[in-house]
């Protein structure tokens, strides 16, 4: 826990912290939500103990504010209140592991200065409320919250942000060799399929066999044109009767399963380049040619190294902050009031 002591009094880790946790810590400085009438299973009292540590239901639905707009626009009825009661939980078990860091950073002998939690209130009322303090102070009265009150959660916040630091933050590390490891074991994750490019004349063919035998031989004499040097785009948007005529013609890059099913056949026996024979359905007739084809490959290891290191890092995070929880647990008194 010497770490801890160096981390809190330097003053360059301990902004460092601020940053990273301002945004919560700012949306509790917020318009209070007024709460739907059908959800009364609140009743204030104990929800948890840690050692000396009480915490209450009304410690929970303040943390809890910020989140429930989300939740109240996507549930309604018993599902709401379902997904109220899991929220409530999740804030209660927060609000313990907030107690046990709070507990092991005064153990180990640590302080924060009230200088820091100062500027950090200062930057709230700066960035956050125009720099009125008037109008910051009338949010915590509309809170019914003292400044005090607001002074001590942020910094709780502060001290969970530099202990976090210490103990999972400066301890997560993942090696290039682990990158490479994962990249090798997960390929068919980066998978990219074949993709093909193409350009295509659509002509209608008409109802009576007059108007098929017309539209035919249009299709072969444009055809013909292509094959003798027109450029396709422009004859596109000349002739074509389908919906990509203004383009040339052109579709994006497709999968080939992406694509019209009478045209596949056509597209994976066409070279790059080449025009196709005259493609006849029921209804229409299709002129394509194939621009451009890209052969199934894996994406280069360069290409999400970054992408696959951020996910290791995340996950081991996830692993040293679970060990941290459970170290403090078995140090500590905690009891859940049910």
């Amino acid at each position: 826990m010497l770490l801890v002591m160096k981390a809190i009094c330097t003053i360059s880790a301990i902004l460092m912290v601020v940053s990273c946790v301002s945004a919560q810590l700012q949306s509790q400085v917020a318009v209070p939500l007024q709460q739907p009438e059908q959800v009364n299973f609140f009743i204030d009292g104990y929800v948890a103990q840690v050692e000396d540590i009480i915490i209450t239901d009304s410690d929970v639905r303040e943390l809890m504010i910020p989140m429930l707009p989300a939740v109240y626009q996507k549930f309604q009825g018993a599902e709401l209140e379902r997904e109220i009661q899991k929220l409530h939980q999740e804030a209660r078990d927060d609000l313990i592991e907030r107690a046990l860091v709070q507990k092991a950073f005064a153990e180990s002998g640590g302080q924060m200065p009230d200088q820091y939690v100062e500027d950090e209130i200062k930057r709230v009322i700066r960035e956050r409320f125009n720099n009125d303090a008037a109008k910051f102070e009338q949010t915590l009265s509309d809170q019914k919250k003292t400044r005090q009150e607001y002074k001590d959660v942020l910094k709780q916040q502060i001290i969970y942000g530099v202990m976090y630091n210490e103990e999972v933050t400066r301890r997560a590390r993942i090696t290039p060799q682990q990158v490479r490891d994962e990249y090798d074991r997960r390929q068919m994750d980066y998978q990219i399929p074949e993709q093909v490019k193409f350009s295509v004349i659509l002509l209608n063919k008409g109802t009576t066999a007059e108007d098929k035998a017309v539209k035919l031989k249009e299709a072969q004499d444009i055809r013909q044109r292509l094959l003798e040097g027109a450029d396709f785009a422009e004859t596109a948007k000349k002739v074509s009767e389908g919906s990509r005529a203004a383009d040339g013609g052109a579709f994006p890059w497709m999968a080939p399963k992406d694509v019209r099913p009478e045209l596949v056949e056509t597209l994976n026996n066409l070279p790059a380049g080449e025009i196709s024979d005259i493609v006849e359905t029921e209804m229409e007739l299709y002129i394509v040619r194939l621009d451009a084809r890209q052969q199934a490959s894996i994406k280069p290891f360069e290409d999400v190294r970054k992408e696959i290191t951020s996910e290791l890092l995340t996950a081991e995070k996830k692993r040293l902050r679970s060990r941290w929880m459970e170290r403090l647990k078995e140090k500590y008194y905690v009891n859940i009031y049910q």
